[in-house]
């Protein structure tokens, strides 16, 4: 039962995390075209996202995978296990190095009035979103086929 608890939870995590970078990635174009209000709504809401959502989300995802892999049947060698560890680590990296300062440099060209920044901002900001969506994204195949045990 425990083991079952653990999987959910992780799959929640990571359904979390890859869930909301489908929205973003979906709608945050919208809000980038709509008026100077909407896109600072949005990117708030991106920047509180950066800064604790997906904060949440690794953390259960890294706390449910520790806690699998010792109550599992796969040793800390696979190398599923590790693919999973890397993105969790590169996850929260991007997040800290590229997330949360793009809002920042978003803010200041909105701020401006910096209309081409503000796109230069937004594609930089895609590039990073679909970055770390392929990442997850590998890792779920990863964990799927158990790849390296």
């Amino acid at each position: 039962m425990g083991r079952t608890i653990l999987l959910v939870l992780h799959i929640c995590g990571v359904a979390g995390w890859l869930g909301a970078n489908f929205v973003q990635l979906s709608i945050g174009h919208r809000f980038a075209r709509a008026d100077v209000a909407a896109a600072r709504t949005w990117n708030a809401a991106t920047r509180w996202m950066a800064e604790r959502y997906y904060n949440v989300a690794g953390v259960l995802i890294g706390v449910t995978g520790v806690g699998l892999v010792m109550h599992g049947d796969w040793p800390w060698s696979s190398g599923f296990i590790w693919v999973g560890a890397v993105v969790v680590a590169v996850g929260g990296i991007l997040g800290a190095a590229e997330f949360v300062p793009s809002t920042r440099r978003l803010d200041a060209a909105l701020d401006a009035g910096d209309t081409v920044r503000i796109a230069a901002v937004t594609r930089r900001q895609v590039r990073f979103a679909l970055l770390d969506t392929s990442l997850v994204v590998l890792t779920v195949v990863a964990m799927v086929h158990k790849i390296g045990t």
